[in-house]
């Protein structure tokens, strides 16, 4: 262990959302970021914040948006902290680009380290769900618009490495140079089935039939992948790391998959 990764470990809270929240709202003016509040509900305000290109763009969409999520299961800390690092790097990016940012999605999971939110619901299967006050705000935030380009950043307590669910056209493949990329950091998972489905070196490409795989493996459950992927995004990308190994480790590579497929 290194004395910069001792240092981290020792001193950072995964868990500590508002420390998440007050670093956020440091970017809001040198990034030209307008924050929204999705949801209140018990003090843990679901925020998102949208940049001034995707703002000034109204119902329009953007050549070039990104859509950036993490935080959807709350015991997924890694990439609601990667997502922070790469934002605090790329000033810059975020004051020209279309953006829409979701910092952490499940704040009440992230605080008591649960995977679903209060009322015990899985988020991540109910995207869907318009009736649902937290959803219906999520929907409204999006609009119309459509993005080039949609990350959601999660972890895996049984995983082995870093692995990936593409969804996309069949013509784009990003996931895999993320994936290399992270490999200085962290191994790739190489197991041949993951969650039931197979995986082709840490990989799960799929770019058609989202609906029968809601019906045939999801039960009826709309992920937020899925969801972007038939409705907003011309690919989605939902990268996990594994969460038994080192927390400086997982954020590393969390920040390094979503600067490498950016840029």
């Amino acid at each position: 262990m290194t004395d910069e990764e001792r240092r981290y470990l020792t001193t950072h809270d995964a868990h500590d959302f508002a420390a998440l929240r007050q670093r956020w709202a440091a970017l809001i003016q040198p990034c030209s970021l307008t924050e929204f509040t999705l949801s209140d509900k018990g003090g843990f305000p679901v925020l998102a914040y949208r940049s001034r290109a995707l703002e000034e763009a109204g119902d329009q969409s953007v050549p070039g948006a990104l859509y950036l999520c993490a935080g959807v299961h709350g015991d997924e800390p890694a990439g609601v902290w990667g997502l922070l690092e790469w934002a605090e790097a790329n000033v810059a990016l975020l004051c020209e680009r279309a953006v829409l940012i979701l910092p952490c999605f499940n704040p009440w999971g992230l605080v008591n380290n649960r995977r679903s939110d209060a009322e015990g619901r899985d988020l991540n299967r109910i995207f869907h769900q318009t009736d649902l006050p937290l959803m219906a705000a999520w929907r409204e935030l999006m609009g119309s618009t459509q993005f080039e380009l949609a990350l959601l950043l999660h972890e895996d307590y049984d995983a082995r490495g870093t692995y990936l669910y593409e969804l996309t056209a069949p013509e784009l493949n990003l996931g895999e140079i993320g994936l290399t990329a992270c490999e200085a950091i962290l191994p790739r998972d190489q197991s041949l089935e993951i969650e039931g489905v197979p995986f082709e070196n840490g990989i799960l490409r799929r770019t058609e039939g989202m609906e029968q795989v809601v019906e045939e493996e999801l039960d009826g459950g709309y992920p937020e992948a899925i969801y972007l992927f038939i409705h907003h995004a011309r690919s989605a990308l939902t990268f996990e790391t594994p969460s038994e190994f080192s927390l400086w480790h997982r954020v590393r590579a969390q920040r390094c998959f979503v600067e490498t497929v950016l840029s």
